[in-house]
């Protein structure tokens, strides 16, 4: 079988057609930019169009610049002394 095939077909567990209300009776179709949801029992499909993935934001990625270019903000150490407060 070949994996790289234009048209890939799979059912969604589940699912339920908003047609019919038909339960596991849904395949989901993708080719190029389209993806396309058809429903086996009655024939109702819808498409959508694939958009690009946004990145979610996380501890990890980059901020953007929203200090105005201030920089790096200086980190003040304190010298916890002998122990008494």
């Amino acid at each position: 079988m070949d994996d790289a095939r234009p048209n890939r077909r799979r059912f969604i567990a589940g699912a339920v057609c908003p047609e019919c209300r038909a339960v596991d009776r849904i395949v989901l179709e993708d080719a190029d930019d389209v993806r396309r949801r058809r429903c086996v029992a009655c024939g109702h499909t819808d498409e959508l169009v694939r958009e690009s993935a946004v990145e979610p934001t996380t501890r990890l990625t980059r901020r953007r610049d929203t200090d105005g270019g201030a920089g790096p903000s200086p980190v003040r150490i304190l010298d916890p002394g002998d122990g008494k407060h």
